[in-house]
């Protein structure tokens, strides 16, 4: 099992393999702790990680302390992480599989600086029920894949090896684990796979499992040539702008597959399948509409599918400002003569106003469905939305602008038009010059 691991370990780390510093994520099961043997036996450079997740009361604890034990007899570095899972999730929404494993891999990903990989033990089996699993909720060739032997820094030299391989060996070479009585219960739906559906397929084809590695490599080059082809038949229709991705809807629609290209480019911000046929309804695309995910919100706008990451709402007023000294935390301020010749930037990221008429306090704030202004030089009043409108500002773009109010009079939409309340006229002798201290200002701080 030995050369063959380090076969499997070269071919997911490169030549240098043997040169490398890898954290493993060990449970204390059987599967992670022969892959942490093998490391050990081969003499490479590694340290432990191990969650303690709370879920199985005295054995959480008792897992835990074999794996300290276990790092401490070979004398290399343990990281172990304590979570409260259960309340954690209480108001998720999720799974607590789910909620664990967004944890292990989110605190894993904390303290991975200074290795080269991350190393999991998953093996045939786990990629096989996988497999199965996704097969059983609905998928396309990725779900098919299974568990792909490298994931950025990820990687697992263990999938070529069954369960039974993987005990047998710990049998054979006295290796000492922590069994886990929860992966015998079969109301989990991997667990009915694991112990009741794959062997009935090995009934059928004894080596099933083997097969099935076989099969898993296929599926793996042939969405790898997928993925090759896809991404050169989508790079032209997508943009990003302003950390925003844009999809162009007149390239989106000329592509004969629309929905598979949409659901391609969409599924990796987390939107799923039936977002994607909602989204297209009568080979139409509605404009206006919000569609969201758990990280990402989608707006359909007139040339554009916009994507942009979800983010915790924001308070309506970002600022209060109270004094020069504070206004001059935000922007850059100057004091100046006013003379009849003078020439004015058209900049909308510069606002010039009377000196008298800067008073305070000043509010910086979100623009609201009734507001209203003069924009300078056009005669009268003009709703923002109408302005906004006007102007194809898309929905994203207006949840970024910032109003500069005074006296609950917007005198300045930062970044666009000033008010024409607040203009320099001849009778003008002093006034202040702002300009943002950063194009891209946060004034939530």
């Amino acid at each position: 099992m030995l050369k063959r691991f380090l076969q499997k370990l070269h071919t997911l780390a490169g030549s240098d393999a043997l040169h490398k510093r890898y954290l493993l994520a060990v449970s204390g099961g059987a599967d992670s702790t022969v892959m942490a043997t093998l490391f050990h036996e081969a003499g490479l450079q590694f340290a432990i990680a191990h969650c303690n997740f709370h879920l199985r009361g005295t054995d959480s604890d008792r897992d835990m302390q074999f794996v300290q034990e276990l790092a401490a007899r070979w004398n290399v570095q343990v990281f172990v992480r304590e979570f409260d899972t259960l309340n954690i999730r209480k108001d998720s929404g999720k799974s607590v599989e789910m909620v664990a494993r967004e944890l292990r891999y989110k605190w894993f990903e904390e303290i991975l600086t200074g290795f080269d990989h991350l190393v999991t033990a998953h093996h045939a089996n786990d990629a096989a029920e996988t497999q199965l699993l996704n097969l059983t909720r609905g998928t396309g060739l990725r779900g098919l894949c299974g568990i792909p032997p490298i994931n950025g820094k990820t990687i697992r030299p263990m999938l070529p090896f069954t369960a039974k391989e993987i005990r047998q060996y710990a049998e054979d070479q006295h290796i000492a684990y922590v069994d886990d009585y929860t992966n015998h219960d079969e109301k989990i739906s991997r667990n009915r796979i694991r112990h009741s559906v794959i062997p009935q397929l090995e009934a059928i084809n004894p080596q099933f499992l083997h097969t099935n590695i076989r099969t898993r490599q296929i599926l793996q080059q042939q969405y790898a040539f997928y993925q090759k082809h896809l991404r050169a038949e989508i790079q032209d229709m997508l943009t990003d702008k302003d950390g925003d991705i844009r999809i162009n809807l007149q390239k989106l629609a000329q592509n004969e597959n629309i929905l598979l290209i949409l659901y391609e480019i969409l599924h990796q911000y987390g939107f799923t399948a039936d977002t994607v046929e909602n989204i297209i309804i009568n080979n139409k695309i509605p404009v206006g509409r919000y569609f969201y995910s758990d990280s990402h919100i989608l707006l359909i706008d007139r040339e554009s599918l916009i994507i942009q990451p979800r983010f915790e709402e924001e308070e309506n007023v970002l600022a209060e400002i109270y004094s020069m000294a504070e206004l001059k935390t935000y922007f850059i301020v100057e004091e100046l003569e006013y003379q009849n010749d003078m020439v004015f930037s058209k900049n909308p990221n510069v606002f010039y106003i009377p000196k008298e008429k800067l008073t305070f306090p000043v509010l910086i704030r979100k623009w609201n469905p009734g507001d209203w202004f003069y924009p300078l030089g056009a005669p009268g009043s003009q709703k923002l939305s109408d302005y906004f409108t006007d102007h194809k500002i898309d929905r994203f773009t207006k949840e970024r602008i910032r109003l500069f109010s005074i006296n609950d009079q917007i005198a300045w939409i930062i970044g666009h038009r000033s008010d024409e309340r607040f203009k320099l006229t001849p009778q003008t002798k002093m006034y202040y010059r702002l300009r943002p201290l950063t194009i891209d200002f946060d004034f939530d701080r």
